[in-house]
């Protein structure tokens, strides 16, 4: 120990000295006349820092020869220090899996009254056309995709009349055919739950979830509420159905209720549940027209990157695994939950159209319901005529799904139906169920009409091709 300090003071005088001897030998040669602070500088702190620098490399140098500690062993922690979180993943992937049972599509459009036909439109090339009763600001006649039913404007003019539709309603045209389209899908639906109940009963209980456009106003819920209400709906020994009115105000909300019940069927008990998932929207009339145009959305041939106005109807039948259990109904379609994504920037803001997101959306998709790409033969959307969304859809499943014919196997409902926002994702679910029928295998439904919201879910057989079994739950 005494020889350490020997030789830490004798190396320190050693280095002072030196470094003296240096630095008065150069002010003498220069003939240099040292101040106050140069005499501090040179012969006080430099001679300091060089020892006090070696003495830290030599540490340094000396730790980085020791061998590595090693700690002894600990039990390693749970990443979450809450017990119930390994169970909280294992459930949350569970209703992942979640589906439910569409037992049957109502829908009425410009391009038809059923799925069936819509898809029968888009493949005949029918598109929206101009109507002479719709005018732009420049007197020419806008392009519209209209429901041409007499039985409609009979509907419409009978509602106007009605007590039950509160003034401020029936001086809304939008609202009223609105309402006269969703009446004809409703007695179609109610024929079809009143043979389900008949043969069940005791056994199945309703729900009726009617989706409102969030313009028409929260003040008109309760006029629609009474309008519904009115209508003759089928009971059965468990009780009336039972209503709700959400206003929703875009196409991502919409999806989003369908996801929600999805959800809450497979989490009920006790009766088997069916659930009439309707809803309408129309903007054919002038007023509507006007503000389109006002708001820059209305398609014109100086602006064919903008919208077409359409108007059209849909009631969904689901069935709960306990209710469709009971009906073992083998053309149903099962409905998986919706994987929902919003896009970093609007469709239409210009640059180039990437469809990623769609593509993460589908591969999401896929390997949650656990099926191959190869085993998907068609996608249905609710794009419409304009460019953008329509290069986005084939972008996004042409990644993924390269084995498709974009024009034979990729319909989307907006070319032949007109906007129908917020509804036109459930449509093109509509018509993606007859396409899973029709083509006994599974089914892409995409939503990307809006802007930044996209959101993919699948449909497919309730019994695969071959299985022998009478139902499948």
């Amino acid at each position: 120990m005494r020889s350490l300090i020997f030789r830490v003071l004798g190396g320190s005088l050693l280095t002072m000295a030196l470094v003296w001897a240096l630095v008065l030998a150069w002010w003498q040669s220069n003939d240099h006349q040292p101040e106050q602070g140069e005499l501090i500088l040179y012969l006080g702190v430099l001679p300091l820092a060089l020892i006090g620098g070696y003495w830290l490399l030599r540490g340094f140098i000396e730790h980085l020869a020791q061998p590595p500690e090693v700690k002894a062993a600990t039990p390693a922690l749970p990443v979450d220090d809450d017990p119930l979180s390994g169970t909280r993943a294992r459930t949350a992937a569970a209703e992942r899996q979640f589906v439910a049972h569409l037992i049957d599509a109502f829908v009425v459009s410009a391009a038809g009254r059923s799925a069936d036909e819509v898809l029968a439109a888009i493949d005949a090339g029918k598109r929206p056309e101009p109507q002479a009763a719709l005018t732009d600001d420049e007197g020419f006649p806008v392009f519209a995709a209209v429901v041409k039913d007499p039985e409609v404007a009979a509907v419409v003019e009978a509602l106007a009349e009605s007590r039950l539709i509160p003034p401020p309603l029936a001086g809304r045209p939008e609202i009223l055919r609105a309402l006269a389209l969703l009446h004809g899908v409703l007695t179609e639906a109610g024929d079809r739950l009143a043979t389900l109940l008949d043969a069940h009963p005791g056994k199945l209980h309703l729900d009726v979830v009617w989706l409102l456009p969030a313009s028409w106003g929260q003040e008109s819920v309760s006029g629609l509420r009474a309008w519904l209400h009115g209508l003759a709906w089928p009971v059965s020994s468990l009780g009336e159905p039972a209503f709700s009115l959400i206003p929703v105000a875009g196409d991502g909300e919409v999806l989003q209720q369908l996801d929600a019940l999805i959800l809450s069927a497979n989490q009920a008990t006790g009766a088997g549940q069916l659930t009439l998932l309707a809803g309408a929207v129309s903007a054919v009339d002038p007023q509507s027209v006007a503000r389109w145009e006002t708001a820059r959305r209305l398609f014109s041939p100086h602006h064919q990157d903008r919208s077409i106005p359409g108007e059209g109807a849909f009631a969904l039948l689901l069935a709960s695994p306990q209710a469709q259990a009971l009906l073992a109904i083998q053309e149903s379609v099962l409905v998986s939950r919706v994987a929902h994504g919003v896009r970093d920037k609007p469709v239409n803001a210009g640059g180039r159209v990437g469809g990623q997101l769609i593509g993460q959306l589908v591969a999401g998709v896929l390997d949650v319901g656990g099926l191959p790409v190869a085993a998907v033969k068609a996608v249905v959307g609710d794009a419409d005529h304009r460019a953008a969304n329509l290069t986005e859809m084939l972008e996004g499943i042409g990644s993924a799904l390269d084995h498709l014919d974009p024009l034979k196997d990729c319909p989307a409902c907006g070319t032949s139906t007109g906007t129908l926002t917020p509804f036109g994702g459930l449509m093109a679910l509509a018509c993606a169920s007859a396409k899973v029928r029709a083509l006994d295998a599974p089914v892409l439904c995409l939503s990307n009409q809006h802007e930044r919201e996209r959101a993919v879910l699948l449909a497919r057989p309730c019994l695969p091709p071959g299985d022998p079994q009478p139902a499948c739950i």
